[in-house]
This record gives structure tokens, sequence and C-alpha cells, in this order.
């Protein structure tokens, strides 16, 4: 299809290090990122995992307890300071944050964990900002948070050459006070053993620094009650970390829920008060495996499953340039593009068969669907419907009209051309012609969707539109074409892919769409790039072209050494699961040269599946889900709609006695509330979420609060 357009923009993001005086580990650095013409004017993600962060450093060594006061309330109208109001208080669906100061990595990755989600939350930085009893209640007298979030145990910094807590002896009672009052959980992301500020019920045993050796920890039955969408016998990579192997504390009421053989590395406790505590014993910045896995399950615990947003988990793939022509890379580098490669009616079957057996292979993606963004202006109109299990490229359209309903159809344009500057007429035309032929071949297709070619027509673009040579610019989407933009709307488009490379295409929030400022009827939503490069159709093209960017000799090198075909894979399978993991939304976008059988039925798009499948089943107990696009782009829309209301006000209160969730806001809008049941709740594992419509008045429903 045309000249290939191979662009190399050395986009370069600076590696973050998180530190505090308790410890710190780095976030992983970030390669430059290559970008691609044809489909694939991207820019890459990493090309690896977080494979050169530092591990984090060992918590002071502090002697002495915090004396605790069980005289001390926070809750309003206690009959005595011992003993509070009678009946269980009300709570707001918010969680409060505790570190010491914006370089504690903690508090990264709290802040992360609960933007993914949704959650309403607040920061509490100890060094400098005091904490009070009338921070952590309502005027209505409820309590203002229902999870309490710690970064670390102690909270301590450098003061002068001596170590400090964050919160002095006062400070603590009164947290701990409300904690008890409301029957408030506390999760901590990184203790020791010790008494200071209290007892955790953890004794030594060794400690030392974790680097790119991974440490596997392993759920005990606690454990996988805790983190209960994760497999009971998950092995929890525990890496660039600093470690406390301890003991529990015979006689202590205390239960081990992570272990490595013998030593504990997560505890859940009970004060001598009777609170609530989850603690890890080592460092997990925002960036890493550990922090994915484990952080939401900590964040759900604390929160008894009660918080605004939710966390689900994503696979979608799609495939372009259906019934096009590609590039084609071998393995010396050069390039072929007339005539280039086309796909077979045999790939097109074989596609289908990857599919049914990469959903019997991992039963958690049953429901796998890859979508398709096809050209029809390459298709055969007479072809038959007979599929082709052996067939050529003269057999692609009769066995895809044969597969119609086995995968998903986007429209991608009926000729894939740029659409930076094309008037109204041409593109109406590309998008209603391509429309026409699915109509007339039998492919479903949603016409509120369109994927335009190289993700053209939304001001990402070079200057000169002779140049193949240099990267396109970012100019933003206010200098989309504005043209296209009218075609699309007066077509019924309300959904166009945008492209994760592009900072003007990423959203605000998390899983959300942008509303196109030119145009508002129209939503971007954008996809994942990848690393399998558009032109590559066999392990040898794929690892050369790989190499070419990352290896030690490369354009942009990263790894110390070539990569093999497996070494690569499992690299760029780590991207994917990353993305399963913090529960991206996003499609990933791949190729048609992709799906080439390179023998015995493998492709290179579907052993990357196979490898994110597998990572993820390894990990998981809950399903993945493959919304098709008309499903994922209006949960974009609804992400969209919940963080305007999370950032207009929106107010949550949960009432224990009666066993509801009550839900206010200063304006009309809806929101998400996990923990919400009754009439239109959804289930997704152990976990039941509903979308509540938020008018003048309050809303309440059931609450089903985890145990």
């Amino acid at each position: 299809m045309g000249l290939l357009k191979l662009f190399t923009a050395a986009v370069v993001s600076s590696a973050i290090i998180l530190s505090t005086a308790q410890g710190a580990a780095a976030a992983p650095p970030r390669p430059p990122k290559p970008d691609r013409g044809h489909d694939h004017a991207v820019i890459l993600g990493r090309p690896g995992t977080a494979r050169a962060a530092k591990p984090g450093a060992p918590l002071p060594k502090i002697t002495g307890s915090v004396p605790l006061r069980r005289d001390l309330s926070v809750r309003p109208n206690a009959k005595t300071l011992a003993a509070p109001a009678t009946g269980p208080a009300k709570v707001g669906l918010r969680a409060l944050v505790v570190g010491v100061d914006a370089s504690d990595w903690g508090v990264d990755t709290w802040r992360s964990t609960l933007d993914r989600v949704g959650a309403a939350y607040d920061v509490l930085l100890t060094r400098d900002q005091p904490l009070t009893a009338a921070s952590l209640t309502r005027p209505d007298g409820a309590g203002r948070y229902n999870a309490i979030l710690l970064t670390s145990s102690m909270l301590l910094y450098d003061s002068g050459g001596t170590y400090v807590s964050g919160l002095d002896g006062t400070e603590w009672n009164i947290l701990w006070a409300y904690e008890r009052d409301f029957a408030v959980r506390q999760a901590t992301l990184y203790t020791s053993y010790g008494t200071f500020p209290e007892d955790y019920c953890l004794s030594a045993s060794s400690e030392a620094a974790v680097g790119d050796a991974i440490l596997p920890a392993s759920l005990t039955t606690a454990g996988a009650g805790v983190f209960d969408t994760l497999k009971s016998t998950a092995k929890v990579p525990i890496l660039q970390s600093y470690v406390y192997r301890t003991r529990v504390t015979a006689g202590c009421a205390a239960d081990p829920v992570l272990v490595n053989g013998s030593d504990v590395l997560g505890v859940r406790t009970t004060s001598a008060d009777g609170r609530e505590r989850l603690a890890l014993t080592f460092t997990s910045n925002q960036y890493l495996t550990q922090s994915y896995l484990l952080a939401y399950g900590m964040f759900r615990w604390a929160s008894r499953g009660l918080f605004l947003g939710e966390q689900r988990h994503f696979l979608d793939v799609d495939v372009d340039d259906w019934f096009n022509t590609a590039d084609h890379y071998y393995p010396d580098g050069h390039v072929e593009s007339d005539p280039g490669w086309a796909m077979t009616g045999r790939e097109a079957y074989n596609a289908g068969q990857r599919q049914v057996a990469l959903r019997a292979a991992y039963p958690l993606a049953s429901g796998l669907t890859l979508n398709l963004a096809y050209n029809g202006g390459d298709a055969d109109l007479g072809a038959g419907t007979a599929c082709s299990p052996n067939g050529g490229v003269s057999t692609l359209t009769a066995t895809s009209r044969c597969l119609a309903t086995k995968f998903r159809w986007i429209n991608h344009t009926l000729t894939h051309p740029e659409l930076n500057h094309t008037d109204y007429a041409t593109s109406s035309a590309e998008i209603s012609g391509n429309r026409t032929v699915a109509t007339r071949l039998g492919l479903p297709q949603p016409d509120a969707i369109l994927k335009t070619g190289e993700y053209s027509g939304l001001g990402v673009y070079n200057d000169n539109p002779d140049d193949d040579v240099d990267p396109p610019t970012d100019h933003g989407l206010a200098a989309s074409n504005a043209q296209f933009l009218a075609a699309a709307r007066d077509l019924g488009v309300r959904y166009v892919h945008g492209n994760m490379s592009f900072p003007s295409q990423v959203p605000s929030c998390f899983n959300c769409g942008i509303v196109h400022p030119m145009e508002p009827s129209i939503t971007v939503v954008p996809d994942w790039p990848t690393n399998i490069a558009y032109h590559t159709t066999t392990p040898a093209e794929q690892t050369a072209f790989y190499n070419s960017f990352y290896g030690p000799s490369g354009k942009f090198p990263f790894w110390p050494a070539n990569l093999t075909y497996a070494q690569m894979l499992d690299a760029e399978a780590e991207v994917g699961l990353t993305h399963l993991a913090t529960g991206s939304l996003y499609t990933h976008t791949f190729h048609i040269a992709n799906l080439h059988d390179y023998g015995a039925g493998k492709t290179l798009l579907t052993d990357w599946l196979d490898r994110v499948l597998a990572k993820y089943s390894a990990f998981y107990a809950v399903p993945v889900l493959s919304p098709d696009w008309t499903a994922l782009a209006a949960y974009a829309t609804q992400r969209n709609a919940h963080f305007a209301a999370l950032h207009g006000g929106v107010d949550a209160v949960y009432d224990p006695a009666a066993h509801t969730i009550t839900v206010t806001a200063p304006a009309a809008g809806s929101v998400t509330v996990s923990g919400a049941a009754g009439s239109g709740a959804v289930t997704y594992g152990p976990e039941v979420s509903a979308r509540l419509t938020i008018g003048a008045a309050a809303v309440t429903a059931p609450a089903s609060p985890r145990s």
C-alpha cells in the first residue's frame, strides 16, 4: 500500500526518581519511542519492564512506641470519651492517603491506584500539615473517610540528622481514635518489624534489597481472602525493593497474608483496641507489577469494597488494514512495498481458529474477539461466502464473509487515505463508501465508530505533505481537519480512534475519552500502539526490527544485548500485562501482516496474546473483558461523566445501620459506585458496582460491603 514511511522520533521521557527518608524505588526508564508510518505513525511504548529501577531503602531503626489513649474519642456527640455515641457511625466513601511529603514514593503509589479507579480521596502530607479531629469528621457528624491509607507505618523523615515522625503522639492517637470510633480500616504500603509507633506483631528474620532477581511471594489463606481478585495460587513477583523478612510474634492477633517460605511479607492485624490493619514489608513504587497486583486489593480491603469508581480488566485488539496490503520488512532490514504483503484466505481462517484456541486455553478470556479495521476499497465485491482453509489471496474476501460474525468490524475508510487536508466530499465518500462495502459483504459494523488511516484528521501531521521521512508534529486537536469532522458528524460518527502516543489525544482522566474541541458530538477514544511492527510477519523479521530499534546498536538503544524472539515477546507481553493489570480500557493496535501463519498456525499477534493471557491468568481470578467498540466507547463516555461528577463535588455516604449508600451532587450527572447493589448493579468476580444517575434529589442504593 504505497511507500513505507518509517518515522524515527526521538521522544524521551526522563525517569522519575521517587525518594523519602524511609526508602525509595525509582520509576522505570522510558526509552526513546520511535514513530512509524502507514497506520503506525505512532510513538511506541517502552520496550520492557522496569528493569533499571533502583530498590528501595530500609526504614530507620526507631525504638519505643506511642502510648495508646483508649479514652480519646473523635466521634461527635459521644456520651463520654471512652464511650462513643451508640450505634455504627456513617462514613463518607472517601480515602485518606497519609504520607510524609511530596517526595514520598508511597503517595504516588496510592494516588495512581486511586486515580485509575476513579475514587474520591484526600492526601495528608504530615511533614507540613497537622492532623486534627475536625479534619476527620464532617459537619453532620459522619466520618469523612472510610479508608486510611498510609505510605509507611512510621511516616519518618530526617530533621537535622534525627528521624522524626510526621505525626506526633497526639496526632497518632487522633488517627487511631478515628479508626476505632468509626470502624475504619488502615492499610500500609511499607512497614518493618518493631513497635514504633505501634506493634504490627512482626519480629525480625532478615532484611535485604531485591533487584532484578524476582522474590516470589505467595498468598496465605487469609491473603487470598484479602486479595480476592487474585488467584489463590498466584506468585507475586517482588523486585527492585527493600524487603523485610519477618515472623509473626507468638500470641499476637495477626495473620500472615503474603509469605516467601516461612518469611512473612504481609500481615493483617488487630490492634490492642480492636482496629483492623493491613501492611506489607517491602517497598512498592507505582511502576512495579507488585503494586498493580496488591495496592488495589489493599484499598478495596480497607474501604470494605465501598468507593466511588471501579476497576475492571480489559483486553481488546484491533487488526488494521483488512483487505489491504502491507509493506514487508525482511530480517536484513530491507522493505518491500510493491507488491508488499497480502493476506490470504488461509490466514483469515487461521485467525478464527487461533481465536477459538485462545478462548479455550484461557477461560478468563472466553469473550476475546478480534476487531478488524477494514479498507473495503480492496475487497472483492463479487466474492462468495465460502471459507477457504487453504486458500490464497483471492479467497480472502469470501473467507471474511464466511467468518463475518466471528469477528468485529470497524470502518477504517474505503481506501486508507490521510484525512488531514481532505475536503468534505472526499472525507464523506471514504466513510460512507466503506460502509456500503460492508453492507454488500454482510460485515456488521457500527456507524458510530471510525478509525482513520494513520489516525489522520486529528491534528497530527507533517507540515510538508510531501515529507514521508520526518516524524509528524502533534499540532493538537484544535488543528484537526474541520471538513473531515463535519463529514463524520453528518454521517453519524460519534467516536473516532485516537492514539496514546500523541499527547493531545491522551485523555485527562483514566479510561476516558476526549470530547473533540472543534466538534463536541465526536469523542476521541485512543488506542495503545505496540512494538510488534506493522510490516513484520515472522519471528525473525520482528526480532530483527526490534533489535534495530532497541538493541545496543539500535536507533534507540535500551537493552544491553540483542533480544531473542522469546525475550522480546516476553518484554512486550509484560507491557500488555501492565495495561490489563492497571485496568486500561483502550485497545491494542496490530496489523494484517502480524496475522501471517509463519508455521503450525502461529502468528506474531496470537503469540503476543498467548503470552499476555498466560501472564494474566497466572495472577488473576477475575475475567478479561473484551467489549465491542460500541460498548468500549460508551464506557469511556461513562468515565467522562464519572470524573466530571467526582470533580464537581459528588458526595457519597455509607450508613452501616441502614445498609445503604446515599449519593448527592450539586449538579446532575452520573457516577459509578463500587459496593452499590440493587437494581442495575453488575457483578465482576467478587465485586459489585452500579452506575447511579444523579439528579436534584439524593440517590440511595443498597450497600454490599465486603467482610
